[in-house]
């Protein structure tokens, strides 16, 4: 079984670059790298945008890092 790389992004209302930056890891996505984007409570439309082009869109609530 070959090493599989994973790709976490991490975003924030992250709506109007989310999409370029994504496109720009489709060819790593096309050799076997999984991309997963975690949205971090965005009030905008992030997630969405995010779905066509990734492996796996997680949404959780702001403040992951608190105690």
């Amino acid at each position: 079984m070959s090493a599989r790389l994973s790709i976490i992004l991490p975003v924030l209302n992250e709506a109007e670059g989310i999409v370029q930056a994504l496109e720009r890891l489709q060819e790593m996505r096309r050799r076997g790298a999984e991309v997963i984007v975690v949205d971090g409570g965005s009030s905008d439309e992030t997630a969405g945008f995010a779905r066509p082009l990734a492996d796996c869109v997680i949404t959780a609530a702001r403040g992951r890092g608190r105690r």
